[in-house]
């Protein structure tokens, strides 16, 4: 009875740790977007002044916080101020399907339709986010 408790513990041990190598080795690196599905949620970009916020969508609106509370709050706002894949200042706001963005903020311009906002995160990395993603 005892070789077959140990056996079955092997196995267990076995199945667990090639589990966690297999994730390991299958999971995206940081070369290119990333989307980490516990993070989904939000995203963490950098606005037009070099600030770190952290932003989702809540009844229409982004939820904006602020990483640097000493100057900055938690907010709502229709817009937000995003640094983009190039290194260029964007706003993006939310529509019924898609993101309408407009390029330095000029909403009197040209503006596009989006899937996804393609902005730089905290650490400098290219990253993408759909409404769907960020919609609570």
């Amino acid at each position: 009875m005892a070789k077959v408790f140990y056996v079955l513990s092997a196995a267990f041990v076995i199945t667990v740790v090639a589990a966690r190598l297999a994730f390991e080795f299958t999971a995206p690196g940081n070369s290119g977007p990333v989307n980490e599905p516990w993070a989904l949620s939000k995203m963490e970009f950098i606005s037009w002044n070099n600030e770190e916020w952290t932003a989702w969508i809540h009844d229409g609106e982004f939820t904006q916080t602020p990483q640097n509370t000493g100057d900055w709050h938690r907010h709502s706002n229709p817009s937000l101020a995003f640094i983009d894949w190039e290194g260029e200042p964007w706003q993006a706001k939310v529509g019924d399907e898609a993101f309408l963005l407009a390029h330095r903020g000029d909403w009197d311009g040209l503006t596009e339709n989006a899937t996804a906002i393609r902005y730089r995160d905290w650490a400098g990395r290219r990253q993408l986010r759909t409404l769907s993603q960020l919609s609570r």
